[in-house]
């Protein structure tokens, strides 16, 4: 019995993700378009260090995508001029990126972006369930990463 509990557990909690994942995918979207961005750029911009270059390959693990997708990805940032690539000082072979000017004042006005949200979120909750919901979301958050470390080997 105490299995038909789980798997019912399980599909809420499902379900409930997958309206949180969508709800925050819907707003971000709404809001990167008027900034001028699509989620995957803004997601690099703000993937990359603010103040110093990062490798190619630094960025594609933060990003947890290939080489060559981030390639592509950072192709459309310099298009924009939102990013700027240049080779390593001491290894010509390894290539870094940094914002531009311009892609700091965009990161910037990304984070004031999902600051607000996530403060206009939060008006509707209790100052007295914040950490219960802060804790809940940390553990599903590491169980998350627990189950795709066994699921992906990563």
């Amino acid at each position: 019995m105490a299995r038909d509990g789980d798997a019912a557990f399980a599909a809420h909690v499902q379900r409930l993700l997958y309206q949180l994942v969508r709800a925050y995918e819907r707003c971000d979207q709404q809001c990167l378009a008027q900034l001028g961005v699509t989620a995957a750029q803004a997601y690099t911009l703000l993937a990359l260090p603010e103040a110093t270059p990062a490798t190619m390959n630094e960025l594609s693990q933060a990003m947890g995508l290939a080489n060559s997708t981030m390639t592509r990805m950072v192709d459309h940032l310099v298009k924009k001029d939102l990013v700027g690539r240049r080779p390593d000082d001491e290894d010509r072979r390894v290539v870094r990126v940094a914002l531009t000017a311009r892609g700091q004042e965009l990161r910037r006005a990304l984070e004031e972006a999902q600051q607000e949200l996530v403060g206009q979120v939060l008006e509707d909750i209790e100052p007295r369930q914040r950490s219960g919901i802060l804790s809940a979301l940390e553990k599903v958050t590491q169980a998350m990463k627990k189950a795709v470390s066994v699921c992906c080997g990563n």
